[in-house]
């Protein structure tokens, strides 16, 4: 599935969440169950100070493996002297490309931190709140195509420099997201109230330094960059009720955050292929705490008062 079809999905999966609404399942987060022509039914005497709260959560993020990609020319080139000693002049340059997968890609797990604000809407049980959210920095390593260097000597001997076995890439990456969530309660039982969700939003991701190793030819390294992209997340979990204004909220999320690109320029000046890692996604398990303010009888709280 391309970036262009996923970013479709996530978008209209966000629409329907914010749209549709399940009168059967109506629930207000606040204290009430019960259908919207019946009115809210009281079931437990804990209630919502109000429709808007603050959050604050901290979870493990679990990195799934994105796609690598560094094109890899290899070179040969023809001298008319005899041997590496007296190499004379050059007399060809041949360039022949091998391609930009890289393979064998590990990327490590973080810890994640994550603050917003949000307001429900009610006995029809949606919410919404902006995010933002904090991935460590994550060591990516890969394995791209054999760069090498072979020398042809045309005098009256002939040596050929034996290519290169591997060439291994390392880089990390620091990731921050702001995102618009939605948020549709499917009910309450006690003081549990489980939920589903969607969002979109921006991941600000900053490379480091890309480098290799093992490989004599590639000892200078590539500068870092920054980038911007889209993101989108489908999220469930469940809230409990500790107290009037505060809620326990445990979740899980996919996060799919676009891709981070590094420079062109290395540390001698030479200009590089960009270095791209494609399709930064994670799946991500966190805890926090929903703490609400406001009147319990404002316009947003619907059945809560």
């Amino acid at each position: 599935m391309n970036f262009g079809t996923k970013a479709k999905l996530a978008v209209a999966t966000l629409a329907v969440s914010a749209c549709i609404s399940a009168p059967t399942f109506a629930a207000d987060l606040y204290g009430y169950r019960g259908s919207v022509k019946d009115g809210p039914v009281p079931v437990m005497q804990h209630r919502a100070a109000g429709p808007c709260y603050f959050r604050g959560d901290v979870g493990y993020s679990m990195s799934g493996t994105p796609d690598v990609s560094w094109p890899v020319n290899s070179i040969t080139r023809t001298y008319d002297g005899t041997d590496a000693n007296n190499p004379g002049n050059q007399t060809g340059f041949a360039t022949t490309y091998l391609g930009d997968a890289v393979s064998n890609v590990q990327i490590q797990d973080s810890w994640l931190g994550e603050v917003g604000i949000g307001c429900g809407s009610g006995s029809r049980g949606f919410r919404a709140e902006f995010a933002l959210g904090y991935r460590g920095k994550r060591k990516i390593d890969g394995e791209p195509h054999d760069f090498s260097v072979t020398n042809n000597y045309t005098g009256s001997a002939t040596t050929v420099n034996t290519p290169v076995i591997d060439d291994p890439l390392h880089t990390s990456l620091t990731s921050y997201t702001m995102m618009f969530n939605v948020y549709k309660d499917l009910g309450q039982w006690g003081r549990v109230v489980p939920y589903v969700g969607a969002g979109i939003g921006l991941a600000y991701h900053q490379m480091d330094e890309v480098y290799f190793t093992n490989n004599q030819y590639l000892v200078n390294r590539i500068e870092g960059n920054s980038d911007l992209s889209f993101a989108w997340a489908l999220m469930a979990g469940f809230g409990y009720q500790i107290s009037d204004r505060a809620i326990v909220d445990v979740g899980y999320r996919y996060i799919n955050m676009g891709k981070a690109t590094s420079g062109r320029v290395d540390s001698a000046g030479f200009a590089n292929p960009v270095v791209t890692v494609d399709d930064i996604a994670a799946h991500e398990f966190k805890v926090g705490l929903r703490y609400h303010f406001g009147s319990s009888g404002g316009c947003c709280s619907g059945g809560n008062r």
